[in-house]
């Protein structure tokens, strides 16, 4: 398991340089949100009436974002508001009803990639410079995004070859994360369990 830990990590080293290279090598031009996506709030929780409805739940974001559920071919993601994260839309998830927490968004996939998006959202220092900038000065304990400030986001645009490769990237990144973290996780329920015999005998 340590082994299997240590390949991941260096994976998901090679993988954030490969990252770098593609985007210092490439041509971008520089987009407003709102101009190539367009957005659709969530429902207010209080006035959902449909008790049908399944709500689209934070553990759905977290599976969707790391690649547990069933992808979807079409380009459509969902942003957390409250943690300004943003996740691709699964098969398994995409007809829960979102409530006001989360904001969906829909673009043309020769525009936009899905997991560019999401990389240039999650991770990209131009978003978490312009996501600060709007919090500065706000003294709510909450900062919470709305849909006037994403669409007001300015997202660069490389051909969209090198947005495939570098979102692919970022796919297989987040996918190995997950995989350490399971790593981890069982190795840590190995040792207690060899702990907790020790102390039996």
């Amino acid at each position: 398991l340590h082994k299997a830990i240590r390949r991941q990590r260096q994976m998901c080293i090679r993988d954030r340089c490969n990252l770098a290279k593609l985007q210092k090598g490439a041509a971008m031009k520089l987009e407003q949100l709102s101009d190539i996506v367009s957005f659709t709030i969530g429902k207010n929780p209080t006035r959902i009436k449909e008790p049908e409805l399944i709500l689209y739940s934070l553990e759905d974001f977290e599976n969707d974002l790391y690649g547990i559920t069933k992808p979807s071919n079409k380009s459509e993601c969902i942003i957390n508001l409250i943690k300004s994260k943003v996740a691709p839309v699964s098969v398994d998830n995409k007809d829960k009803c979102i409530t006001s927490n989360f904001l969906k968004c829909e673009f043309n996939e020769q525009i936009l990639d899905k997991w560019y998006f999401c990389y240039q959202f999650n991770e990209g220092k131009d978003f978490k410079q312009q996501i600060a900038m709007v919090h500065q000065g706000t003294t709510l304990s909450v900062k919470k995004l709305n849909m006037k400030i994403v669409g007001e986001l300015k997202i660069r645009l490389p051909d969209i070859e090198t947005q495939h490769k570098i979102g692919e990237i970022y796919r297989q990144s987040l996918v190995q994360n997950r995989r350490m973290i399971k790593q981890a996780e069982d190795i840590k329920k190995l040792t207690l369990t060899i702990i907790r015999k020790l102390e039996e005998d």
